[in-house]
C-alpha cells in the first residue's frame, strides 16, 4: 500500500500519524485540507481555522489553504480574519473566483460599497455566466442608488437564469421606484409565474 493512501486511511489518528513515521507536516497538507473542509461544512469553524494554520506555518504561499481559511473565519463571524485571508489567497492567484465574490459580501456588510462593487465586478470577470453574480452586484448597485446600474444588473441575472423569481421581483421594485409602473408590473407577473414554476418542480 502506498504511503498516501496509508496517510489517509489513518485521517482521524493524524498527529499520532505523523509522530510514528515522523514525516515534516507539508507531507500532511491534503489530509488537513480535506479534514478542515469537512470541519467548514459541518459548522465546526473553528477547529478548521486551527487546521488551516497548521498547514499555513508549513506552507505560507498557499491560496487554496488561504481561501479555506477565509471560508471558516466567515463562518466563525469573523469578518476582518476572512477579508485578510481572501486578500492573501488572490495576492497568490488572482483567478480565484470565490474569494473576490466572498470579499464582495464581506465588504457589503461592512459598508464598503464601492469595494464590494469592485469584487463582485472582478467575479464576473472571471465568470460571466454565474447569474447570482450580477444579482448580487445588482443589490448593492441598488444600495448606491446606481440604479440604471443595478436594472442593468438584474437584468443580465435573467437573461442568464430567467426562471429565478427573486431577480424578477427585485427587477421589479426598482421599476416600481422609478415609477414605471407597467415594466414593475410585468416583471412582478414574471416573478410569480417563476415562484409557481419552483413550487411544481419541487412538489
Amino acid at each position: 500500500m502506498k504511503l498516501k493512501h496509508i496517510l489517509q486511511t489513518a485521517g482521524l489518528y493524524l498527529d499520532k500519524v505523523e509522530k510514528s513515521f515522523q514525516l515534516p507536516p507539508e507531507n500532511f497538507r491534503e489530509i488537513y485540507l480535506e479534514r478542515a473542509q469537512d470541519s467548514i461544512n459541518s459548522g465546526r469553524y473553528d477547529e478548521a481555522i486551527v487546521l488551516c494554520k497548521k498547514i499555513l506555518d508549513v506552507r505560507p504561499n498557499d491560496e487554496e489553504v488561504y481561501y479555506q481559511l477565509g471560508i471558516a473565519y466567515m463562518g466563525a463571524k469573523a469578518p476582518e480574519g476572512a477579508i485578510r485571508s481572501f486578500r492573501t489567497a488572490l495576492k497568490f492567484d488572482p483567478t480565484l473566483v470565490g474569494a473576490h465574490f466572498r470579499l464582495g459580501v464581506l465588504y457589503d456588510k461592512a459598508g464598503n460599497l464601492d469595494g464590494a462593487i469592485a469584487s463582485f465586478k472582478e467575479a464576473i470577470k472571471l465568470d460571466p455566466k454565474q447569474a447570482d453574480f450580477h444579482y448580487t452586484l445588482g443589490l448593492v448597485q441598488d444600495k448606491k442608488k446606481d440604479l440604471e446600474q443595478a436594472i442593468a444588473s438584474f437584468c443580465k441575472a435573467i437573461e442568464l437564469a430567467p426562471d429565478v423569481a427573486k431577480y424578477h421581483y427585485r427587477l421589479g421594485l426598482l421599476y416600481d421606484g422609478k415609477g414605471e409602473r407597467e415594466k414593475a408590473v410585468e416583471a412582478f407577473k414574471k416573478a410569480v409565474e417563476a415562484e409557481e414554476a419552483e413550487e411544481t418542480q419541487e412538489s
